[in-house]
């Protein structure tokens, strides 16, 4: 009883707060408590614990929550193309259209020459059906010419027939000429214009950028089937037993090279790249069975080949954007407010509806967004003033200090402010705070550097 006296005390004493984080480490010890003490007591003590605990739920009903963030915010390019170009085209070709040509066109002459070689074949196959007849007629007239005994003489020494046989002329037939394999051909325009785009110019062709990416075309290895043996637990009669099960699966290895060429509207380039990244060949695996697989892997190459192509064009258009787009990229992070049942932290709630507005509209609608954040921004400035870093007990103690410090971050990141969001960690790294927080405020560090990098190349 002596204990929960002493919470008592705490509860009136201290901010709730304060006694939040006290209650959370003895959580397992409170339960411990009541349960004994429930079962033990009589029932007007348990109405009065029963009170206590209903105090201390108060106090957990308050406290520093992290929700979690997702908004679109538009990308400084590394490279932005200087005067600002407007507008741009984007279209695809394949190097193995060439090939591809060249192998169908061999292919239709050879299937042309097979075709005249029949018919030609068919056109003297008559006469050769003719003189094989008339030289069997002759060669039999001369065979009835001779004796008897002529005949069977010949038979003895030759030791066979010597009656004649009729040639065999064989029927004239189309050679077969099997149709090539050829790597894929796509509908360039389309793949275009749904994965080349570059963001923040108009698609015209006024003075327009030329934006193309070359497909080299999809390779792959020969496929082989693979095993692994597993150990599987069986359960019979109540009698469990493990046995070796050996699964199956395809492996192979694929690729599917691309470059990326931009110029401008004389047609002077502005970069090349061919990314390493798509010219390194990957590993196929296909999910393990008991079963063995098929061996016609058609299906599964066109799979995997439809598959790396929207991967690679997809990389490509990441690529060019973050060179010279303005890229819509989504920022995926945690915003903090505290859950509280009363209103002693409703400006800090209040800033952070403000901040979420502000991020939420940051792309439709850029002038409300940025109103929204400076609002949130002052907001959580003037609070700051309350921050007392070495009293617990302080409404704004050194963990809501250092939740405003990450939102203001955030929220100068939106903006672009890179002095204030740095003036800002440096403060942190003044400050003793969790390896977690470290670790956040090292990921901002980085996330600044480019950012400060991108505005200087933007002129801003």
């Amino acid at each position: 009883f002596l204990f929960f006296g002493n919470i008592l005390n705490l509860f009136v004493n201290y901010r709730q707060h304060y006694l939040l984080k006290f209650l959370n480490l003895n959580r397992k010890y409170f339960q411990f408590i009541f349960f004994n003490y429930f079962c033990k007591k009589k029932l007007m003590r348990k109405i009065n614990l029963l009170l206590v605990l209903i105090t201390v739920t108060t106090a957990l009903g308050q406290n520093l929550k992290s929700e979690d963030l997702r908004y679109n915010y538009i990308k400084l390019p590394t490279n932005p193309i200087q005067p600002r170009v407007l507008n741009y085209l984007s279209s695809m070709s394949s190097s193995s259209d060439e090939e591809n040509a060249k192998i169908m066109a061999q292919y239709e002459k050879d299937m042309a020459q097979a075709e005249a070689d029949y018919q030609r074949e068919m056109s003297e196959y008559p006469a050769k059906l003719k003189a094989a007849d008339e030289k069997y007629e002759k060669e039999l007239a001369a065979y009835n010419d001779k004796s008897l005994a002529k005949k069977i003489l010949e038979k003895q020494l030759l030791n066979e027939n010597t009656k004649p046989v009729k040639d065999y002329v064989p029927q004239p037939y189309r050679k077969n000429v099997s149709k090539p394999n050829v790597k894929t051909s796509y509908d360039y325009p389309s793949l275009a214009a749904t994965y080349l785009k570059l963001d923040g110019y108009n698609k015209l062709s006024d003075n327009a950028l030329s934006y193309h990416v070359n497909m080299q075309g999809f390779e792959h290895s020969q496929p082989s089937v693979k095993t692994e043996v597993r150990k599987e637990a069986t359960r019979v009669n109540n009698v469990s037993t493990t046995a070796d099960v050996t699964y199956y699966y395809v492996e192979f290895t694929y690729r599917n090279p691309m470059s990326v060429r931009v110029a401008n509207s004389l047609d002077q380039e502005i970069f090349f790249v061919a990314p390493t990244e798509l010219s390194d060949f990957k590993t196929y695996k296909s999910t393990a069975s008991k079963t063995y697989p098929s061996t016609d892997y058609i299906a599964l190459f066109k799979t995997v080949e439809d598959k790396v192509l929207k991967e690679n064009l997809t990389f490509i258009n990441h690529l060019v954007n973050d060179k010279i787009g303005y890229e819509v990229t989504l920022r995926e992070t945690s915003l903090d407010y505290v859950k509280s049942k009363g209103d002693e932290y409703s400006d800090f709630n209040e800033a952070y509806n403000n901040a979420e507005a502000g991020f939420k509209t940051l792309v439709t609608n850029e002038e409300t967004a940025k109103s929204k954040l400076k609002m949130a921004i002052d907001q959580w400035t003037k609070i700051l003033g309350e921050s007392d870093l070495t009293n617990k007990k302080a409404r704004i103690d050194k963990d809501i200090t250092v939740a405003i410090y990450f939102n203001l971050i955030e929220c100068h990141f939106a903006l672009r402010n890179v002095a204030e969001a740095e003036a800002i960690l440096s403060a942190l790294e003044r400050m003793d705070i969790p390896n977690r927080d470290k670790k956040l405020k090292e990921k901002y560090i980085t996330l600044f550097l480019d950012l400060a990098g991108r505005k200087t190349a933007n002129g801003i």
